[in-house]
């Protein structure tokens, strides 16, 4: 499964020079190279960036670039600020000026999981995901619930589109009902107090000396613990690990509840990859569609079994 959009990001030349002056002045010294980062689905700059003092990793976006890209790392900007120093990267500096945006964060030495996956590593990222849901997020931090809906409730949209209910699993367009009935309960399903990552997947997560540290937070929320684990997981599965439900079981070792408890955000983000999987392609962002739809295929088939049963007529599962 692809981890980036089907192109290479910008290079550290082509930010303006205010922006690289401030970054490099944060880090002190003279710049020596960088190291872009060419993952993820972002059109701004990413990178670790070496100077004769230090090193940073750097995100940052010229005012006139992808409109979007500007604002998640004006976002992530705001997160960092917001979180507990424990649950991410120490930020060395931020910048929002006239030229564009940058962030600057400590740059940490480690490997992406999923080359292949491990249990060792889903270990580690269970643990990790642990501490993030024991920790309170910060009372001025936006609800999970403002911003996921309705972007994880679209089963309305989807039976409405011939084209998409059509490529459902037969099982699940037998479930209808039962679909529109979990979408109604999906927004008492996130509401909580703990902090929520809502941007879960391998390039996203590095693990360094056994530990996994989780990157990227311009999407994080307040809501209820371990929302983020059933959004993660058909990430896992479409890589090459194990199958969500068998995965899981490694989570709950941890403390994570079971399956069933949290069926609506399964459903819901189910809802959010096959919707989205067929939206059209954006300019900047080459092969995020596509990367939605080897999500949604895992994310579909793992629903579908979480509902097996008798249908809401009475009738077998096709």
């Amino acid at each position: 499964m692809t981890s980036g959009a089907d192109r290479l990001r910008p290079e550290w030349a082509t930010l303006p020079l205010a922006i690289r002056s401030a970054v490099l002045g944060a880090i002190g010294g003279r710049f020596v190279s960088d190291s872009p980062a060419h993952g993820g689905f972002s059109a701004s700059y990413a990178g670790v960036v070496e100077t004769t003092s230090g090193r940073g990793f750097v995100k940052a976006c010229a005012s006139d670039w992808h409109t979007d890209s500007l604002h998640f790392i004006r976002e992530e900007i705001r997160a960092v600020a917001m979180l507990p120093p424990h649950l991410g990267p120490t930020v060395i500096a931020t910048f929002d000026r006239d030229a564009g945006v940058a962030l600057v964060l400590e740059a940490i030495d480690g490997r992406h999981p999923g080359a292949p996956w491990t249990v060792d590593d889903l270990d580690a990222i269970a643990a990790s995901l642990a501490r993030l849901s024991a920790t309170d997020a910060p009372e001025e931090m936006e609800r999970a619930e403002d911003r996921m809906i309705p972007g994880f409730t679209r089963w309305a949209q989807i039976a409405e589109d011939p084209l998409l209910l059509v490529g459902l699993p037969a099982s699940l367009r037998a479930r209808m009902p039962d679909l529109m009935e979990l979408e109604n309960g999906f927004c008492d399903a996130l509401r909580g107090d703990a902090v929520v990552h809502d941007d879960l997947r391998a390039d996203n997560i590095l693990i360094s000396d056994g530990e996994a540290r989780l990157l990227d937070s311009p999407h994080a929320r307040r809501g209820a613990a371990w929302i983020d684990l059933p959004c993660f997981l058909p990430s896992v599965e479409a890589s090459g690990g194990p199958r969500c439900e068998d995965a899981w079981q490694i989570f709950e070792a941890h403390g994570a509840p079971t399956q069933d408890s949290l069926l609506p955000v399964i459903s819901g983000f189910a809802s959010f990859l096959w919707f989205n999987q067929a939206q059209p392609e954006i300019p900047q962002l080459p092969g995020l569609r596509a990367f939605q739809r080897q999500q949604a295929i895992p994310a579909l088939r793992w629903l579908a079994g979480q509902l097996s049963g008798p249908t809401t007529e009475g009738g077998p599962l096709a």
